[in-house]
């Protein structure tokens, strides 16, 4: 008997680490495929040992390359920071509690406006 699928919560550290690298390369106008490429990529340099200023160099050169299967929710937490970032120019950590509020909203059924209303609150605007 298969056991039942436990759903993944979202953000995980990981997530975290790669929706900064995601709105680093979002932030030079890659598009999205283009910044999931050099997120995997960025992720991959660090966790085997080189240094941002290398991690930010093969991440550059990636973004040519299609990217690797991306979990949807990754891809939604990067949609949530990527916004918090760059277009509503929050820090990294405000930009993080906005995504994660926006995703704990979308659980719990809110619509997307109702998401980016618990993302401001959570980060403090309003």
């Amino acid at each position: 008997m298969d056991e039942p699928k436990v759903a993944r919560v979202v953000p995980t550290p990981e997530d975290r680490s790669y929706a900064e690298w995601f709105a680093w390369a979002k932030r030079g106008g890659a598009p999205v495929n283009a910044c999931h490429a050099a997120a995997q990529a960025a992720f991959a340099a660090l966790s085997s040992g080189k240094d941002v200023a290398a991690a930010a160099q093969i991440a550059a050169a990636a973004m040519a390359s299609p990217p690797q299967s991306v979990d949807p929710g990754r891809q939604a937490y990067c949609a949530w920071f990527a916004l918090a970032n760059i277009d509503l120019t929050l820090d990294q950590a405000r930009a993080h509690l906005f995504a994660t509020a926006a995703l704990h909203a979308l659980d719990r059924g809110a619509d997307a406006k109702g998401a980016h209303s618990a993302g401001l609150e959570a980060a403090g605007i309003k």
